[in-house]
């Protein structure tokens, strides 16, 4: 007995979840981005299928993406948290090397042409 499209569709789903967690954890961003985008194919077949089309089973593995989704959101909103910060703080030095080079002046010349 094979098992229904959406089923099938689904499983498929959740083993690409799996994949973009450790694509995360690893932070694989080529192989994140081709996780999402193998979803969002599935997404666009799934579409296809009226409400009535899923099996308990389906519903259950909605729930537990759903579920998979959220954590992914998380742990990529504390990532994004971590790259600003760490941009600001790259910015900050920026900043405060200008300003010292604004204190010293700058040379126009480079250092051996200063050497006689």
């Amino acid at each position: 007995m094979s098992l229904p499209a959406t089923t099938t569709l689904l499983r498929e789903w959740h083993r690409l979840a799996r994949e973009e967690s450790i694509a995360i954890a690893l932070q694989d961003w080529n192989e994140l981005n081709r996780t999402i985008d193998a979803k969002a194919r599935l997404q666009e077949l799934l579409e296809d299928y009226p409400g009535e089309a899923y099996t308990t089973e389906d519903r259950e593995l909605v729930n537990t993406l759903v579920g998979i989704t959220q954590q992914h959101q998380q742990l990529l909103g504390n990532e994004m948290d971590s790259l600003r910060k760490q941009i600001a703080e790259e910015d900050k030095s920026l900043s405060n090397g200008r300003k010292v080079g604004a204190a010293y002046g700058h040379r126009t010349e480079s250092y051996w042409g200063t050497y006689s």
